[in-house]
C-alpha cells in the first residue's frame, strides 16, 4: 500500500500534484518554445537541436489533449464499466461551460481590443469558437487558442463518443479498448496522411479536431486501464520494470527528446504522453523523479496553467519587440515567464477561481468515497470525477 499522494487545492477543491505539476509543466513548454521563436524572429529555429529541444515545447499541447482525455473520459468509462451512476450531462455541460468561457472570453476580449491582428469585423468568430474554420482568423489574436477550439469540440462530442463505446462494448473493457485503440489508428493514419506527411496542408485544418483528435487517445487508453485496474483491485507496483514510476517517467521524456530531434517523428507525442501521464494516475511504486512533481509551487501554477497558457502569446510577442528587452532568448524567456506567470496566477484569482466555487454551490461537497484511488497513492480520480461530475 502506498503512501498518499500529495494534492493541491484548486478553489477549495482537491486536486493531485503531479497532475498540476504536469499542466504547468506543458504551459511553461509552450511558453518557452514561443519564447525561443520570438527572440530569433522565427528564423532558424530548428536549425540545432538545443533549438528544437526548446521549440518542441510547443508539444505541450499534446500533452494537455492526453490530459483531457484522460481526466474527463474517466467518470464516463466508470460509470459504464463500473457500479457508479450514470453521469449528468446536464451538469457535465454546464461545468464544462464554467470552467472554460469566462476567462476565454476576458482573454479574447482584452487582445482584440489590443492585438487584433486586423480581424475586423470578423470578431465574431473568435465569441462563437469558429475562428479556426477560417483562414483569416485561425492562430490569429491569441494563437494558443487554437487548441481551446479543439477542446471544446472534444467536449461537445465526448459524452456521445462515451455511449457509443459503451454500447458497442457491452460490459467487456477489453472490447472497448479494442474499439478506442482502432478509432486512434484510424486518427492516426489521417494524421500522418494530411499532416506529417503534406507540407501543403492548411492552417485550417493543421489546427482542426480531425487532424489532432489522435492526441486525445492516449489519455482515453488510459482511462479505460485505470478501471480495469480499479475493478480487479490491480496494482503493478511489485512489476519490476511496468511497475516503476521512474521507468514511465524516464521513457516518456526520452521519447519527447526523439521527437524534437526529428520532427517528422512528432507522433511519438502519442506514447510520450501516455507514459508520462500514467506515471502520475497510475498505481505504480513512485520513486523520486516522479515525487519531483509533488512540487507545491509548481503544482500551484498548474491550477493556474489555464491562464498562463492563455494569455502568454501577445505578451511574449510584445516583450520580444519591446525596445527595453535585451535581445536573446535568455532574457526574454526570463523576463517573460515571470511576468506571465504573475499575470496567471492573479487571472486565476480574479477570473477563474470565482466561477470555479461557482461550481461548488450545485456540487456535493466532496467526491463519492467509492470515486478515491483504491490503493492510496493517487488524487487523479478525485480529479477527474471533479471535472465532470462536480
Amino acid at each position: 500500500m502506498s503512501e498518499s499522494a500529495p494534492y493541491v487545492r484548486q478553489a477549495g477543491e482537491r486536486r493531485s500534484a503531479r497532475i498540476e505539476s504536469l499542466r504547468a509543466l506543458a504551459a511553461l513548454g509552450v511558453l518557452l518554445g514561443h519564447a525561443y521563436g520570438w527572440s530569433h524572429h522565427w528564423q532558424g529555429v530548428y536549425a540545432t537541436f538545443p533549438g528544437r529541444v526548446l521549440m518542441s515545447g510547443g508539444f505541450g499541447v499534446f500533452l494537455f489533449f492526453a490530459l483531457s482525455g484522460y481526466l474527463l473520459f474517466l467518470p464516463f468509462v466508470r460509470a459504464a464499466f463500473s457500479a457508479f451512476d450514470r453521469i449528468d450531462l446536464r451538469r457535465y455541460a454546464i461545468n464544462r461551460a464554467v470552467r472554460i468561457l469566462p476567462l476565454y472570453y476576458v482573454v479574447i476580449g482584452t487582445y482584440l481590443v489590443i492585438h487584433d491582428q486586423g480581424v475586423g469585423a470578423q470578431w465574431w468568430k473568435f465569441l462563437l469558437f469558429l475562428e479556426s474554420f477560417g483562414a483569416s482568423t485561425v492562430a490569429r489574436v491569441d494563437p494558443p487558442a487554437w487548441s481551446l477550439v479543439v477542446e471544446v469540440q472534444f467536449y461537445v462530442l465526448l459524452p456521445l463518443f462515451a455511449w457509443l463505446v459503451a454500447r458497442i462494448a457491452g460490459r467487456s473493457l477489453a472490447r472497448a479498448a479494442m474499439f478506442v485503440g482502432a478509432l486512434g489508428v484510424i486518427a492516426l493514419i489521417v494524421r500522418v496522411v494530411t499532416v506529417t506527411s503534406d507540407d501543403t496542408v492548411t492552417a485550417v485544418w493543421r489546427y482542426s479536431l480531425p487532424a489532432t483528435c489522435v492526441f486525445f487517445f492516449p489519455g482515453l487508453l488510459l482511462a479505460l486501464l485505470r478501471v480495469h485496474m480499479d475493478n480487479h483491485q490491480r496494482s503493478w507496483e511489485s512489476a519490476r520494470l511496468v511497475g516503476s514510476s521512474t521507468t514511465w517517467l524516464v521513457s516518456g521524456v526520452a521519447l519527447w527528446l526523439v521527437s524534437a530531434y526529428r520532427y517528422d517523428l512528432d507522433n511519438l507525442m502519442l506514447p510520450a504522453s501516455a507514459l508520462l501521464l500514467g506515471a502520475c494516475a497510475l498505481p505504480l511504486r513512485q520513486r523520486r523523479p516522479v515525487r519531483l512533481l509533488d512540487a507545491r509551487v509548481l503544482a500551484a501554477l498548474g491550477t493556474a496553467s489555464y491562464s498562463l497558457y492563455l494569455w502568454h502569446g501577445p505578451i511574449i510577442e510584445s516583450m520580444s519587440k519591446a525596445s527595453w528587452m535585451p535581445g536573446g532568448f535568455v532574457p526574454l524567456a526570463a523576463v517573460g515567464a515571470v511576468v506571465c506567470c504573475l499575470i496567471a496566477l492573479v487571472s486565476y484569482r480574479v477570473v477563474e477561481a470565482p466561477f470555479l466555487r461557482l461550481r461548488r454551490t450545485w456540487s456535493s461537497g466532496r467526491v463519492p468515497e467509492q470515486l478515491a484511488a483504491p490503493y492510496g497513492d493517487d488524487t487523479s480520480g478525485d480529479a477527474a470525477a471533479r471535472e465532470v461530475r462536480a
